[in-house]
């Protein structure tokens, strides 16, 4: 049997070094890892034909990332949480059938990212966010990579303004490294009005000005970046033990954070909504 599972993570950089396993180090993957060995669904990681969705970077959070695993017996959501740290939770599954993949299969992937309003005029920055949407080569806007085909389809940027806050919503097909950082980025500094659109658009088509480039630190500070769902032809089933858990740790963890009541809401609706 093969299941696609839905995954919450806090992604503090002091309790969690990224996502990708790596050997000494306290990641997503390796707590998952550990976990499904220990509910006995694997004996070990490549025989469980084991893929994600994609890779956060370290300080992501996540709502909904995608893993997916083969096993022989019946998967049991607790089962599994009950191995995993407070901050790390499966809460939703679907039987998939053994060629799904969750990176290919996904039909679209939506971040948010919330930052600190310093004055940018959001009117300019949705003109900007228009000049993105639709296909365009990225190659700009993420870490350079030159074995990496970065053409991407934007579908949708929404930005929200409620002060003191900016939200930022971007849904496409997939990301780049670093792609949403920088869209960010990109668009706070043509709200700001250090850039105009043309520099916008002279990054789409590779040729900007020399003083023009992208970086994935967004100019006003420490900001909140969160993968919030990707898009699958289907429906998971929640589990309700596992939604509970993580709204749970989600209002301790937020509860430390002025932020809290700008984004605790949004993310407490997102579960809320989830019909059981």
């Amino acid at each position: 049997m093969r299941y696609a599972l839905k995954l919450f993570y806090l992604g503090e950089p002091e309790k969690i070094e990224g996502f990708q396993r790596q050997p000494g180090k306290n990641t997503i993957e390796g707590y998952l890892f550990e976990a499904f060995r220990k509910a006995d669904l694997i004996e070990n990681i490549e025989d469980a034909a084991y893929e994600a969705a994609g890779r956060t970077d370290r300080g992501v959070h996540a709502l909904g990332q995608v893993v997916a695993i083969s096993t022989p017996v019946k998967l049991i959501i607790p089962a599994i949480n009950s191995y995993l740290p407070e901050n790390i939770r499966i809460w939703a599954s679907k039987e998939v059938n053994e060629l799904f993949h969750p990176r290919y299969d996904a039909i679209s992937r939506h971040y948010c990212y919330y930052s600190h309003l310093l004055g940018e005029e959001r009117d300019l920055m949705l003109k900007g966010a228009r000049l993105l949407e639709g296909i365009h080569n990225f190659k700009l806007f993420a870490r350079s990579n030159p074995l990496t085909n970065t053409i991407r389809e934007i579908y949708q940027i929404d930005i929200e303004l409620r002060e003191p806050f900016l939200i930022f919503h971007v849904i496409a097909n997939s990301f780049l490294w670093q792609m949403a950082r920088r869209i960010v980025n990109s668009l706070l500094r043509i709200g700001r009005k250090e850039w105009d659109l043309q520099d916008l658009e002279d990054l789409l088509n590779g040729s900007p000005k020399a003083n023009i480039y992208t970086t994935p630190n967004p100019i006003n500070g420490s900001g909140v970046l969160i993968l919030w769902d990707i898009e699958y032809p289907f429906q998971f089933q929640p589990d309700k033990k596992g939604l509970d858990q993580v709204k749970e740790n989600l209002q301790n963890y937020l509860a430390e954070f002025s932020l809290k009541h700008y984004y605790f809401q949004d993310l407490y609706n997102f579960f809320s909504s989830i019909l059981i």
